[in-house]
């Protein structure tokens, strides 16, 4: 369920001679005349991720200034199923276990470096904090086509609700939302330029089913965590006990879809508004001026038009009133056009935007894929890969 993780590893538990130790790519920056001055900014150092092959950036930075600096940190955007296992095409697992991986690969990076492995030992996961995290949700249909039209019908809804989604230039149907603090993509993948296959047989399943997934990103910002007190990459230790990743589901993604409402931080469902008229017995239990408002918006008439709204003393005190009291009673959202909400088939999108909890890929690609049951594995080939270096430096 975990796409990306911005990790920063706190080297200052290790004594200064290890941190010597960790390579550091900076320029000086330079003023108009292009004379040097004192300060420093780091440099990315292209690495190559041991386990698949596929590249990564890592950037140092440092405590002090001039020539007396000390190596303080060390920060990659990681794509975790990527970095393991060459493809983020079926995937699954937690935040906690990609940033584990963060700190292995980075270990491992560190012991090429010529960091000694008593002051590896030092780096826990209580020295990893989160800067991003991008969690994934996969929900999985039939055909290509069948997965084509629903991210069109997400696109489209958000855009009646009020929102706008933006399209992005892909060989494939792909929106972005970005709000406060977090970004929203939802998309199918066709793309797999990125990837490194392990077997060419199982790279053309693993394709062919991620053709017929939906994926829902949620980009959270390092902002963001540190508001919600997620970037502490220890606090993710039993976020799915805690029920995390459905919360930030239906916080993040549900709610954009008003199938969830979010007051003062307590999530509850959402009104599923209606896309047929409502019977007369139910227009019996409006008052007469209610009655008024909704025969004329069903009539095609703009809410700000009318008479009951355009004439009050408070316009927008007026709309939010008959809002709430009809929408209560007929799940009619008059601030909606009646021709939107009926062609948003608020049912039904109710049923599409499901939290799919983690994806677990079958007996043929478990191997071939970051997921909560071939994480035991990944992680007992992490530790090898960086002890194996550590031992061959110190036996050298």
């Amino acid at each position: 369920m975990t796409d990306s993780v911005k990790l920063c590893l706190d080297l200052r538990e290790m004594p200064d001679d290890a941190r010597r130790e960790v390579e550091v790519f900076h320029n000086r920056t330079q003023d108009k005349r292009w004379k040097f001055v004192s300060e420093r900014y780091s440099k990315a150092i292209p690495a190559v991720s041991p386990m698949s092959g596929t590249g990564m950036e890592l950037f140092t930075y440092w405590d002090g200034s001039g020539d007396q600096f000390l190596q303080s940190q060390t920060v990659t955007d990681l794509n975790g199923p990527n970095a393991l296992k060459g493809q983020n095409g079926e995937h699954g697992t937690s935040v906690f276990a990609a940033g584990v991986a963060g700190l292995y690969l980075l270990k491992h990076r560190m012991a090429c470096d010529g960091v000694p492995g008593f002051a590896l030992d030092m780096l826990t996961t209580h020295h990893v904090s989160l800067h991003g995290a991008t969690v994934t949700y996969l929900i999985t249909y039939e055909t290509e086509e069948e997965t084509r039209v629903r991210v069109l019908q997400m696109k489209a809804a958000l855009r009646m609700l009020g929102y706008e989604p933006t399209g992005n230039d892909s060989t494939n149907e792909t929106f972005t939302l970005k709000r406060n603090g977090y970004t929203l993509k939802v998309y199918h993948k066709t793309d797999f330029g990125h990837c490194v296959f392990a077997d060419e047989e199982v790279a053309e399943i693993i394709k062919a089913r991620a053709r017929c997934i939906i994926r829902i990103e949620v980009e959270m910002q390092g902002h963001y965590l540190r508001q919600r007190g997620w970037d502490a990459l220890e606090s993710w230790r039993h976020a799915y006990a805690e029920g995390r990743y459905e919360t930030i589901f239906r916080e993040l993604v549900r709610s954009l879809f008003h199938l969830e409402t979010v007051r003062k931080g307590v999530i509850r469902p959402g009104v599923i508004l209606r896309h047929k008229a409502p019977r007369k017995e139910a227009m019996e239990s409006l008052t007469d001026t209610e009655r008024t408002i909704v025969l004329d918006y069903l009539a095609g008439t703009p809410v700000d038009e009318l008479p009951a709204i355009r004439t009050a003393k408070a316009p927008d005190t007026a709309k939010n009133k008959w809002k709430t009291s009809i929408l209560k009673k007929l799940r009619i959202d008059i601030s909606i056009s009646w021709t939107d909400h009926q062609a948003l088939k608020h049912a039904e999108l109710n049923r599409l935007v499901r939290y799919p909890g983690d994806y677990h890929p079958d007996a043929v690609t478990v191997e071939y894929c970051f997921c909560k049951e071939n994480w035991p594995k990944l992680l007992e080939c992490l530790k090898a890969l960086c002890w194996n270096v550590v031992a061959r430096q110190s036996s050298a």
